[in-house]
């Protein structure tokens, strides 16, 4: 049984190809003064009601992230917009992929999202990240310490999760005397913890060495084996036989009345994929941030919306490679049945709106997902 979650980056789709075109980069370069917060109030409006809509259709969940600097993602809080997931929907699991844990304070982070889990009634997934390199200099750390940052504040929001306060954490980057926060999780343990990445096997390697479901963010399905296979190595090393439950598969979806108008839309998802990433290497590869291994594999992997770092490709080529699924409900189906036979995930993440796409469509994309799409899957 594979569980359906949507996704929405919650893009600023106002932006465009002519307004990006003068700046270095599409992040830190690109001046704020092209937001317009009478326009983002409407767009968020739209977005939320995206997320009750798919929460009654039927989807098993909601995903949410967060970035800076970006125009593609109005999201700089995932926890704020867990909250408004939480409040909007009744059933859906809001899996929060995630919070940037290695850049903020973890006991707050710890507090924050038992919070969140006491709100929802026990729906939350916490999904941990490390953020992209950009993200690092943007909160002035150096990108040298991030990984270790990262583990440390880990294993401090675990600890608040589960063990009785007040008491004392001796961390080289979080130091605290005394903790005791009041506030914890409904679920016990604590709430299920999901890794997502992108191509790097530490990452992978990580994820499985703690039990943690590992989601893939859009590799290409030849480099999602490679990590998967990784992935099972890693658990059978340490003593755990991995199944579809700890594995996660997202992809770029949209679902329409016809293959035609499916396609029509679908373009929308390589929206200003030329300025997303353009910039100096150091926002995108400073050093220390990744390893050789990270970035050898970073050069054939394809970046959501950007196509690929080594080899651009087109439209009809990400379709070909089941990276961006558009169509009917009928071919969107075959579609995810390939993926499914393929890399056997137990959970398909549908990214599945980009850009300046209309609200009525996505929002009938949405509804033939739950109504035609997810029961098909839920019948193999």
């Amino acid at each position: 049984m594979v569980d359906v979650y949507w996704f929405s980056e919650q893009p600023y789709g106002h932006v465009t190809e002519s307004d990006l075109e003068p700046y270095e980069s599409g992040r830190m370069h690109f001046p704020n003064t092209n937001f317009d917060p009478e326009r983002a109030h409407v767009l968020y409006q739209n977005y939320h009601e995206q997320y009750a809509w798919a929460d009654e259709v039927g989807f098993d969940g909601i995903m949410s992230n967060e970035h800076h600097s970006s125009y593609w993602c109005m999201k700089p809080s995932v926890n704020v917009d867990a909250a408004v997931i939480a409040k909007v929907t009744k059933k859906a699991k809001i899996a929060m992929l995630g919070n940037v844990i290695a850049l903020n304070d973890p006991v707050k982070m710890a507090e924050e999202i038992a919070m969140l889990d006491c709100i929802s009634g026990g729906r939350i997934i916490s999904g941990f990240v490390r953020g992209t390199a950009v993200e690092t200099l943007h909160a002035g750390i150096s990108p040298t310490e991030n990984r270790e940052r990262f583990e440390e504040a880990h294993d401090l929001i675990v600890k608040c999760w589960t063990t009785p306060g007040p008491f004392r954490w001796e961390g080289r980057h979080f130091p605290h005397r005394m903790i005791n926060p009041w506030v914890v999780p409904m679920q016990k343990p604590h709430p299920p913890v999901w890794f997502p990445g992108t191509g790097s096997p530490e990452s992978v390697i990580w994820a499985a060495k703690h039990g943690y479901p590992y989601m893939n963010l859009g590799s290409l399905l030849d480099l999602t084996k490679q990590l998967k296979n990784i992935y099972h190595e890693t658990a059978h090393e340490v003593g755990f036989e991995p199944g579809p439950e700890h594995f996660g598969y997202l992809m770029r979806c949209l679902v329409a009345d016809t293959d035609e108008k499916a396609q029509e839309i679908g373009r929308t998802f390589l929206w200003t994929e030329n300025h997303r990433n353009r910039g100096p290497i150091e926002f995108n590869d400073p050093p220390g941030y990744q390893s050789r291994e990270a970035m050898r594999i970073k050069m054939a992997r394809p970046l959501i919306g950007t196509g690929t770092m080594g080899k651009r490709m087109t439209y009809e080529e990400l379709q070909e490679a089941h990276n961006i699924v558009v169509g009917s409900p009928e071919t969107v189906i075959k579609k995810l049945r390939y993926v499914r036979k393929d890399l056997d995930p137990g959970y398909i993440l549908v990214y599945g709106n980009e850009g300046n796409m209309k609200h009525e469509d996505v929002m009938r994309s949405i509804e033939l997902f739950g109504t035609k799409v997810i029961p098909a899957l839920k019948k193999d």
